[in-house]
């Protein structure tokens, strides 16, 4: 540390770098400190004299990369040794106990092509596919298609939707209450699709009615807001 009087008129910078990397392991604490060092020179270069402030998001933003980096590394260099209670990812879970998942798992490795499986050998041990091997793992994926019923509605959660819908309830608000995508809502408001004189005249309908019962609740039933906003399940900007 009392070295960096050596740096020629770069010792602001390195303060800077040696800020950033306090949490960084000692083995990389060097080498992140000369990229960060490297990166604020060049942010001076390009843009001029800034602010410490701005340095110092410059600096985070360089051992935020690194984290990402070893997280990557870390992912890739897991393995899978077997023993007595099953596979374990070392240092990433507990024992896997359950044998008839394995079965199924093995089951569904048999009837994979050898080439999708040597391309998953490759990727586990975080070798880089060739370009034929990447455009056959994609073509692959998507035969899968893992996620295709995932947008699937039954007639009962698309009676739901509707319904909530029509008490002035946004898409948005729809597919967080129900746990399904904001794409999947759409498609069945889409089916119901109204004009917009319609819509806008149902919606005030629906505001009308909305004010009603707060209207009511407050005044005739005497309940506080707080009350109400738990009830009826309203802000208290729009109780308010």
């Amino acid at each position: 540390y009392n070295h960096r009087y050596q740096l020629d008129g770069l010792y602001s910078l390195a303060e800077i770098a040696f800020w950033a990397v306090v949490s960084v392991p000692p083995e990389d604490r060097d080498d992140v400190e000369q990229e960060i060092v490297l990166s604020l020179m060049e942010t001076i270069e390009k843009y001029g004299n800034k602010p410490k402030s701005y340095l110092k998001v410059v600096a985070r933003c360089q051992f935020y990369k690194y984290l990402h980096k070893k997280y990557q590394e870390r992912s890739r260099l897991a393995y899978f040794p077997r023993g007595k209670k099953g596979a374990t990812a070392e240092g990433l879970c507990e024992p896997l106990h359950d044998g008839d998942a394995r079965t199924d798992a093995i089951a569904t490795l048999a009837t994979m092509p050898e080439r999708l499986k040597q391309i998953g050998y490759k990727i586990l041990d975080g070798e880089k596919l060739s370009e034929a091997d990447a455009s056959y793992w994609a073509r692959q994926k998507a035969k899968l298609n893992c996620r295709r019923h995932t947008d699937h509605l039954s007639d009962r959660e698309k009676r739901r939707i509707l319904r909530l819908h029509s008490e002035g309830i946004s898409m948005c608000k729809i597919a967080r209450t129900m746990g399904r995508s904001n794409k999947a809502v759409m498609k069945v408001l889409a089916g119901r699709q109204l004009s917009r004189q319609s819509w806008l005249t149902k919606m005030e309908l629906a505001a009308k009615e909305r004010d009603e019962r707060i209207r009511h609740a407050y005044f005739v039933e005497g309940k506080t807001v707080s009350q109400i906003a738990r009830e009826f399940h309203y802000g208290c900007h729009t109780i308010y």
